[in-house]
């Protein structure tokens, strides 16, 4: 089941992650983590800068070039609920951060708030039962 999972939200191969072992399941989960965990403290940032238009359209550059990379891990060949799930959930956090740079827009920043936390708690859920897993493929 985890590799059905894994499988389908990430790429194989020559792209972004190699995920054909227990170990380098691990390790994307581990990179995917910290991305996720980067972006939310990112787009904290951006709601904290509110009054610091210099240092925010900087950060917002920053949470927009990490919310493309997530964007990228998917594998939307798959064409699976999660997939198509996240893919959705990605860009509309991307339209947020992108609403506060180009129109100083903050409607939209809690809910990506809101989403990147949970996808971030699900990847650490994720990454605990691949670990616990006794084998793996």
């Amino acid at each position: 089941m985890l590799n059905n999972l894994i499988g389908a939200v990430m790429k194989n191969g020559t792209d972004m992650f190699v995920v054909d072992n227990k170990e380098a399941t691990v390790e994307a989960i581990k990179t995917l983590k910290t991305i996720m965990q980067s972006t939310l403290k990112l787009v904290k940032q951006i709601k904290e800068q509110k009054d610091n238009k210099v240092d925010q359209k900087e950060t917002c550059q920053n949470a927009i070039k990490n919310l493309f990379m997530l964007i990228q891990t998917i594998d939307k060949k798959q064409q699976t609920i999660l997939t198509k799930d996240l893919d959705y959930l990605y860009k509309h956090c991307l339209f947020a951060v992108v609403r506060v740079r180009d129109n100083n827009d903050y409607e939209f920043l809690d809910g990506c708030l809101d989403v990147l936390a949970e996808i971030t708690e699900g990847w650490e859920r994720v990454g605990m039962a691949v670990q616990k897993a006794p084998s793996f493929g």
